[in-house]
């Protein structure tokens, strides 16, 4: 699957996870204790490259195929975090992202 293909795929479902947590439908419950806003951001990693390399031998006959994993090289992955304004509750365990107009309505020391 190509790399911007994957980058796609991500960004819709961290879309539809924002939109499911900013409707409410969390079960998570407590005391907001902390706002703050994280702006998008990318980072990459390197990740091997690798071939599938197979060889065929015959003896008395009959053939035997056998094959390895070659590495051919690297190539640099991106993994792209979304825009979050997230609120952390007071069991310091939940941090939320939810949408930037619930999280302008909201306060430090608000239930959730």
């Amino acid at each position: 699957m190509p790399v911007r293909r994957n980058a796609t795929v991500f960004a819709a479902i961290s879309v539809a996870a924002l939109l499911l947590v900013a409707c409410g439908s969390s079960e998570v419950h407590g005391t907001i204790t902390e706002k703050e806003h994280k702006a998008a951001r990318t980072t990459w990693s390197t990740e091997p490259v690798t071939k599938r390399q197979c060889t065929t031998t015959r003896k008395n006959g009959t053939s035997k195929k056998s094959c390895t994993t070659v590495k051919t090289g690297t190539k640099r992955v991106s993994h792209r975090k979304p825009e979050c304004w997230q609120i952390e509750l007071d069991d310091d365990r939940h941090e939320l992202c939810i949408a930037k107009s619930r999280w302008d309505k909201v306060r430090v020391g608000d239930r959730w």
